[in-house]
């Protein structure tokens, strides 16, 4: 009976440290859920083996927050975390209580009003800990938002597994003569030398991976420089046709006013000069707005795409009135968001009589709103979109809402609403200011 009421005041802890290091909150639904089934499983596997009752308490939670945000390094790493910081704090409470009152450990271990006396020492520290990483990570440094892959990913798991490991078996199977106050001041200090020499590991591996995205970062604001000095160098290329053009279309207006012949200027004005108005309008002039986004990445894979877009025979509009300063939303992804959303804006329009996109930025009290219209011509099933492999487009396709959905399910003030009227596809983006 000792054992489950220990085990139900560690399931506890650990579930206050990974609420706090965790980027998103959890359902109150899922709370009791993982609360309730991880007791359960453990309770089993305690009676099978103390050490493996630990299984339950990492993989739980480890699933649910793999199910929210799909990053298989954070599912693994918070819950380790969260057991090595309780383990640790743990010990270190636990050693200096038995150093200060002179109590065997083995007495610790049997004494549910002792574990617990512990366990309430224990909260404050951890809770304050564990509150103070989870704003670092998340806020501060915004590590939650990265993607690791690779050696990066094998080896931050494996060093956190290799030290929850080492830190779990040690308190486990801590043989009783380990009461011995010179023992365990000794194991203390290892502990704690062990922990700090993963903090420098770790430390030195997140700033290998905020260089490697900086990197990244600067070859994206590289590339949306190019296309929006692409798209500047056209414009001005029209601009000089057209003012070529302009003094062409005024010298052969002369002839008519010097012979005052209205009837004919009236006729040549709306047979020749009218359509070329006409012409202008489904040229790059419409991207004027451009001007009010600040953010030199967006604005080039906006203007990129819409004057591909134009290039394609497709009408475009954008409407951005106010001054857009700044994004809630990590810089690579946005661009990836907004790419791929006129990508399949596009390419749903070109199949239409009238293609035509439409593309707007509001800038709200307390939020950015992005628009996305397009004209389509054939039926949509709007509960399907997002599934990964749905297309309208062929087989093989289908990736790019499916990507969509996993970028912006990380972000917690992102809301994204899509609906078909009128013979239009439209998405609508709201970004949270904070």
């Amino acid at each position: 009976m000792i054992e489950y009421l220990m085990l139900l005041g560690t399931i506890f802890l650990i579930y206050t440290s990974i609420l706090n290091l965790n980027s998103y909150r959890f359902k109150l639904r899922d709370i009791a859920i993982m609360i309730v089934s991880t007791l359960a499983c453990g309770s089993v596997l305690l009676y099978i083996s103390e050490f493996m009752a630990i299984l339950p308490i990492i993989i739980i939670p480890a699933v649910f927050i793999y199910r929210g945000s799909k990053n298989v390094v954070r599912a693994v790493s918070i819950p380790i975390i969260s057991v090595i910081i309780i383990l640790l704090s743990d010990n270190i409470i636990s050693n200096i209580c038995i150093s200060v009152l002179d109590i065997p450990l083995s007495q610790v271990r049997q004494d549910i009003r002792l574990y617990y006396t512990i366990i309430a020492i224990d909260f404050p520290f951890i809770f304050a800990i564990t509150r103070f990483l989870g704003i670092a990570i998340n806020k501060k440094f915004k590590l939650s938002m990265f993607e690791l892959k690779g050696k990066f990913a094998i080896l931050i798991v494996a060093s956190l597994v290799l030290t929850g490991i080492v830190f779990y078996t040690n308190i486990i199977y801590e043989p009783n003569q380990s009461s011995d106050s010179n023992a365990m001041l000794l194991k203390g200090i290892l502990f704690f030398a062990y922990l700090v020499l993963l903090i420098i590991i770790m430390y030195a591996l997140i700033a290998s991976i905020t260089r490697e995205m900086d990197l990244k970062n600067k070859q994206v604001q590289f590339d949306s420089l190019q296309e929006y000095t692409g798209s500047l160098e056209k414009l001005y290329t029209d601009m000089r046709s057209f003012r070529h053009d302009y003094i062409n279309i005024l010298s052969s207006m002369i002839g008519y006013i010097e012979s005052n012949d209205i009837d004919r200027l009236k006729k040549y004005f709306n047979e020749k000069i009218l359509p070329l108005g006409a012409g202008m309008e489904s040229n790059n002039y419409k991207l004027a707005n451009l001007k009010n986004i600040n953010n030199m990445e967006i604005k080039g894979v906006i203007s990129s795409k819409l004057i591909r877009a134009q290039e394609m025979n497709v009408d475009v509009l954008l409407e951005v009135a106010e001054p857009i300063e700044k994004f809630n939303f990590d810089i690579i992804d946005l661009c990836r968001v907004v790419g791929i959303l006129l990508d399949n804006a596009i390419e749903a329009a070109i199949k239409c009589g009238r293609p035509y996109v439409k593309v707007a930025i509001i800038k709200k009290d307390n939020s950015v709103l992005l628009v996305v219209i397009n004209s389509i011509c054939e039926e949509v099933a709007i509960h399907r979109i997002y599934q990964k492999g749905y297309s309208t487009k062929g087989a093989n396709r289908g990736l790019g809402l499916y990507n969509l959905k996993q970028i912006t399910g990380k972000y917690k003030d992102v809301w994204i609403d899509t609906s078909v009227e009128d013979g239009e596809f439209r998405q609508l983006i709201e970004i949270a200011d904070n």
